[in-house]
């Protein structure tokens, strides 16, 4: 929830393979595990904890991602289809509107978004399209979201999520 850019620092390798570890000691075999963030992305030592990841008992990794590096890098998103299989892009997906993305994700991502599937297409890696759902700002686009991503060669699934209220929301109307 605190992943404002002014929140701190990145974890350190360290401290995510010990979490990753616990995960594992934990479960054995976890069935899916979701490197999130902020925008883990952007952390400076990003693929040697996805080679940490991917070299654990792990069934199923998954990269939650704004797409931002994917569309901008295309021999990242080479990189990452390298994970697969079992390997898996969770991409933030609200809208296709201007007002709404510059509301919930204060810029519109729209040409990111078209520019990071277009990548994930190419390489055919799984891509899970994510809805943030907000009632009365997008929950209107279920269906049309849907429809896009049945088009989508990369696209496996649609996950709908509704707005939970912490972190950097302000001025949440439910």
């Amino acid at each position: 929830a605190g992943s404002s850019p002014a929140y701190g620092r990145h974890r350190t390798v360290d401290e995510v393979k010990q979490m990753l570890d616990t995960v594992v000691a934990n479960e054995k075999e976890p069935d899916v595990v979701q490197i999130s963030g902020g925008e883990p992305t952007i952390h400076p030592q990003f693929f040697e904890i996805l080679d940490y990841a991917k070299s654990l008992p792990i069934k199923h990794l998954m990269l939650n991602t704004n797409g931002i590096k994917i569309a901008k890098d295309l021999e990242f998103a080479k990189r990452l289809a390298s994970y697969a299989p079992d390997f898996e892009i969770y991409l933030q997906f609200d809208s296709f509107k201007k007002e709404v993305l510059e509301s919930m994700r204060g810029a519109n991502l729209t040409s990111i978004r078209t520019e990071a599937l277009e990548h994930l297409n190419a390489l055919n890696l799984s891509t899970t399209l994510v809805v943030t759902l907000q009632k009365g700002l997008n929950d209107d686009e279920m269906g049309a979201i849907i429809d896009f991503a049945l088009q989508q060669k990369c696209v496996r699934g649609v996950t709908f999520q509704p707005t939970q209220i912490a972190g950097r929301l302000e001025n949440f109307n439910s």
